[in-house]
């Protein structure tokens, strides 16, 4: 697969920026493949189409450094450090890439390409607009963490699985951070429209996605102890703990960004 050869994990691990660009490349491949194919249901295929070309890279990584915890005791800290830089770089990367085809498509084509992902966040608005605040942070708290054991529970089954939901999180995050950028940019222009929808979602939505990170992870290393492992082998016990170490963090993390986000 050429996509596939363009980046490997030995690279990463030295320069996991580079999963900026490569995710940045692949989220175009994937939209000018779903609205030359699928029009006019492109805001799925779009999202199936950049998973599919991320998640052969995501799986050979995560293969390796498991086997190298696995096998030779490599750090905690350190193996866990170089898979979450390489998620991060590659969100970015999808993230950047959405949020500018959201903010440039003229408004009857943003409204098609990203119908499912406007549903979305009108839905989860409409949560917002009913609450009082404190059932508020309620909400939201209840949204993250189903999204959370998802993540987990997809790459406990299918290893690099939980990088459709992420890919999918950069794309509704990409949506909301355009959209706002849209409707600022009517009023105080361009330069200061985006620093302001940055701002708007950029702080809680980075947490967020760390933790979902830190739950991908935790599920891979699951899947890994179980099928290289007896569950009565100190190593399975080991492993085990490292993933409820990392579920432990997610969960904080969801919790502060959450309370960021309803601004208490």
């Amino acid at each position: 697969m050429v996509l596939e050869s363009l980046l490997t994990p030995k690279i990463l691990e030295k320069k996991p920026w580079k999963a900026f660009f490569a995710s940045f490349f692949y989220s175009f491949i994937g939209f000018f493949l779903a609205y030359s194919v699928f029009n006019p249901d492109v805001s799925l295929a779009m999202v199936f189409l950049t998973t599919m070309a991320c998640v052969p890279l995501l799986v050979s990584l995560l293969k390796k450094t498991e086997r190298e915890e696995i096998l030779f005791g490599r750090p905690l800290i350190r193996t866990h450090t170089d898979v979450l830089a390489t998620f991060f770089f590659m969100f970015m990367g999808m993230l950047s890439f959405f949020t500018l085809l959201a903010t440039i498509l003229p408004s009857d084509l943003f409204e098609q390409v990203f119908e499912k992902q406007m549903e979305t966040i009108n839905y989860i608005g409409s949560l917002a607009g009913s609450a009082v605040r404190h059932s508020l942070l309620e909400v939201i708290l209840v949204n993250n963490f189903k999204v959370l054991f998802f993540v987990i529970i997809f790459s406990f089954l299918y290893g690099a699985g939980a990088i459709f939901i992420l890919t999918w999180n950069a794309s509704v995050l990409g949506t909301a951070i355009g959209d706002a950028i849209r409707s600022e940019m009517s009023k105080v222009g361009l330069l200061q429209a985006v620093p302001l929808a940055i701002g708007r979602y950029m702080l809680h939505g980075t947490l967020e996605v760390v933790a979902y990170f830190l739950g991908a992870i935790a599920g891979g290393i699951i899947s890994a102890a179980v099928v290289r492992h007896d569950y009565r082998s100190p190593k399975f016990k080991e492993l085990l703990r490292d993933s409820v170490n990392l579920i432990v963090a997610a969960s904080i993390v969801l919790v502060v960004a959450g309370l960021l986000e309803v601004g208490l």
